[in-house]
């Protein structure tokens, strides 16, 4: 069985909890329930964000989830509004995109 759900994952790292609070207010004010409904009937199927344990560095891990390569696509053009409305504050991001090859919701 050929899966297509399409995956967008980024790495957040921010230098002190000060940037990391910034960075949260601003995110959870770009992704309002508008905002989520937009994606949802756009294709997206899942987001999340998740701080990393037990790390001496504040870094957080985003994950996206896509019914298909396109509706990715499609989300794009909200989702690169975020540098426009995202505000100042000091961080580095490492993305990765791709097709899931394997899920335990997808298997037979």
């Amino acid at each position: 069985m050929e899966i297509k759900i399409f995956t967008s994952v980024v790495i957040v790292t921010f230098p002190s909890e000060i940037q990391y609070d910034l960075w949260l207010v601003k995110f959870r004010t770009f992704y309002n329930k508008k905002a989520m409904e937009f994606l949802r009937d756009n294709g997206q199927v899942g987001q999340q964000a998740s701080r990393i344990e037990k790390d001496e560095i504040v870094r957080i891990t985003i994950i996206w989830t896509y019914k298909n390569k396109e509706s990715y696509e499609k989300c794009q053009k909200f989702h690169g509004q975020w540098s426009k409305v995202g505000g100042e504050f000091i961080a580095k991001a490492s993305g990765y995109r791709g097709h899931v090859v394997w899920s335990d919701e997808f298997t037979d």
